[in-house]
């Protein structure tokens, strides 16, 4: 059984969707006030950055690094779904 890239939404529309869904996230695992999710679009891979405050990125990245992983692993299947790859990178 394969899986096929959802084509039923355009990449930009993909990319604003999983930006939505990684702030929202994002301020419900930190508390913050301020969270800015920004995405560079590339032919094959669409970086995310993620930015809090610094005293919020303990929080952001958990005990051993297990809530970016996590995150990091939902926005890949994600994009998967869509046919893109995508990354995480943390603003510091």
């Amino acid at each position: 059984m394969e899986t096929q890239p959802n084509a039923t939404m355009p990449r930009e529309e993909a990319n604003q969707r999983i930006a939505q869904v990684l702030q929202l996230v994002v301020h419900e695992m930190t508390s913050s006030k301020v969270v800015n999710v920004s995405y560079e679009a590339g032919e094959q891979t669409t970086k995310y950055q993620v930015e809090v405050s610094p005293e919020k990125k303990g929080h952001l990245i958990g005990s051993q690094g297990r809530n970016i992983l996590a995150l990091r692993g939902l926005v890949s299947a994600i994009a998967y779904n869509y046919g893109f790859r995508a990354v995480i990178d943390l603003v510091i």
